[in-house]
Parts: C-alpha cells; sequence; structure tokens
C-alpha cells in the first residue's frame, strides 16, 4: 500500500512539474510567499493575525487590521512590539482591534499568554526562533499527524483553535507546512490524490505534503501552487509515461548501464553453502559455477592466476582442498 501511495504521489509531482506554465506559476507562488513572510517578521503580531482568522474574513482584510495595529503601536523610542507588551496594550484597548468580537479577544490573549510561557522557558532565544521552533518540532507534528491537536500542550489546548487556525499559526511562524482548504483538496482531487471534495483536512494535509516533498519544494510554496491552480480552474494535467514513475514490479535492469553486480541466486548461495561444508569436513570441494564467486575454491587455478604454492615458499599450509592423508604423502 505505501509503495502504491508513493508511486501515486510521483505521478501527480510529474503532472505538475510539466505543465506548460509550471516555470510561471512557481515563480509566482514563491513570490506570494516571500511577500507573506516579510510581514510575519515579529511574533506577537503573527499570533494576533492567527488569531484575527477566527472572523472569517479574508486574509488580506485581516493583514490590513495587523498593519493598522503595528502602525498605531510601533515607535521606536520605547520597546518593541514583543508579545509582553502587545498583551498589554490588548487588555487596555477596546474590541476594535478584533472586529467588535470578544470571543476573539480572548482568544488572542490566551494565545499570546500560552506562547510568553513558551518564550520564558527558553534562555535568550528570539520570541520569533521559539516560535518558528514550536511550527516545526517533532511534538507538534506528531499532535497533528495522530489527529490529537487538541491536546497539543501550547495552542491545541486553547478553546477556538482548530486545525486550520494552528496551521496558519505554524505556517505564519515559519513552519514547513501548509493551510488545508477547499481549493487545495479540489486540486488533489484532479491530480488522482485525493477520492472526493469530501475528504478531510488530515487528508488534505498529508497528501499536500507528501506532494510538497516529491516536487521537491517547500510545502508553504506547493500549497499556494495548489491552491492557484484550483483558482484558475485547471483540473486536466499531461499523463506522464509508466518509467517516469516507478519500473514495473519484476523488471530487471538491462546488463552495462553501470549498476552493481546482481547478487547470486537462492540455489547458488545453497550450492556456495554446500561447498563450504565440505570444505570443513576436509572433503575436495566442488567448483561453484557462478562467475561472480571469485573466492570459490579453484578459481586462482582454473583461471592460471597463480602456481600452487610450494612447501618452501613460506606461504604455509596447504593447498585449498588437500586432504590429510595427501598432505602426509
Amino acid at each position: 500500500m505505501v509503495e502504491l501511495g508513493a508511486e501515486k504521489t510521483a505521478g501527480a509531482a510529474w503532472k505538475v512539474t510539466n505543465l506548460d506554465d509550471y516555470d510561471r506559476r512557481l515563480e509566482r507562488a514563491a513570490r506570494r510567499v516571500d511577500e507573506i513572510s516579510r510581514e510575519h517578521d515579529t511574533a506577537a503580531l503573527v499570533i494576533y493575525e492567527a488569531a484575527l482568522t477566527k472572523s472569517g474574513r479574508s486574509v488580506d482584510e485581516v493583514r490590513e487590521l495587523v498593519r493598522s495595529f503595528k502602525e498605531a503601536w510601533e515607535d521606536e523610542e520605547q520597546e518593541p512590539l514583543t508579545i509582553p507588551r502587545v498583551s498589554g496594550i490588548m487588555t487596555v484597548e477596546g474590541d476594535e482591534w478584533f472586529y467588535d468580537d470578544p470571543e476573539i479577544r480572548t482568544l488572542t490573549g490566551r494565545l499570546l499568554g500560552q506562547f510568553q510561557h513558551r518564550v520564558a522557558q527558553y534562555n535568550y532565544v528570539d520570541e520569533g526562533e521559539v516560535l518558528r521552533r514550536w511550527a516545526n518540532s517533532h511534538d507538534t507534528r506528531l499532535f497533528i499527524r495522530r489527529r490529537i491537536y487538541g491536546t497539543e500542550p501550547v495552542a491545541g489546548v486553547i478553546e477556538g483553535v482548530d486545525l486550520r487556525l494552528m496551521q496558519y499559526l505554524r505556517v505564519a511562524g515559519g513552519g514547513e507546512t501548509l493551510v488545508p482548504s477547499e481549493n487545495i483538496a479540489r486540486s488533489l482531487v484532479s491530480l488522482g490524490l485525493l477520492d472526493g471534495e469530501d475528504a478531510d483536512d488530515y487528508e488534505v494535509l498529508a497528501e499536500a505534503e507528501g506532494l510538497a516533498l516529491h516536487m521537491d519544494l517547500p510545502a508553504p510554496i506547493a500549497g499556494e501552487m495548489l491552491d492557484n491552480l484550483a483558482q484558475d480552474g485547471v483540473t486536466t494535467f499531461p499523463e506522464p509515461p509508466a518509467e517516469a514513475v516507478e519500473p514495473e514490479a519484476g523488471e530487471e535492469p538491462e546488463a552495462g548501464e553501470g549498476e552493481e553486480d546482481p547478487k547470486p541466486s537462492a540455489e547458488d548461495r545453497a550450492d556456495r553453502n554446500a561447498a563450504r561444508q565440505a570444505a570443513d569436513r576436509g572433503e575436495e570441494p566442488t567448483r561453484v559455477q557462478d562467475p561472480q564467486a571469485k573466492d570459490a575454491p579453484g578459481v586462482g587455478e582454473e583461471a592460471g592466476e597463480q602456481e600452487p604454492a610450494a612447501p618452501e615458499s613460506g606461504r604455509g599450509g596447504d593447498a585449498p582442498g588437500t586432504s590429510e592423508d595427501e598432505a602426509s604423502r
């Protein structure tokens, strides 16, 4: 099952990378991801932005409010917008910074508090680096892979944080992942990686991240490309030739292509073992008919590579395969 899944993913990666406009799409996705990442240089505002997505407003509208908050409170003469400072500002400010939604305000405060505690666990580590480490940590990935993100001890335990919000926070914090969406699901269906658009977000996330690995792309860029493909209505892709994915089962490589020497068959190995056992008993070993068995008894003599060792040559011992009776004579 794993091999079949890998072949399907490899085939889907070939379909995307062989689109006529692949380079243009890749450049557009990379530019978009780069533009977004440049706005995410302050950990506190990344957390604030992620919380605001619970409002259901567009990402562009959410980022506009975050920019307004930054312009209103950023002051070079005061301390930077650290998590403690932003948390303090939001404590005394009104609900207008949260679309007049007290639930989003509560959610933002709890997220800031959780990451403030996380930062305190590290000594002299930048807040942004702490956020990035959390986003990419093995533990965070494991909670999501096992579908128990709600027990993840930093963001997952906060009421109101669902999988998409957590993934948004991970991506915005510098994580090597993506946010599952309906558009990405549609593209995966068109590529044959999902059976239908009713697949849950865990399946979408797993298939999209696997596709990113096969395409050798960062997951956020691969996610942006899949989203764009769906937005542009792309549903047909070039079909890969059979050899572009995986060789057929049982197919043997042709000789002379630089591959390693073939392994001996089970029958050859059995003959070799029998020959060795006979040699251990002092019997005359038979020649194993295997051109690769260069250490088999009698190979050197048959090829004429060396003369039989004479007793006075100083090599010591009898010739291979010589019995004790023959040595006594």
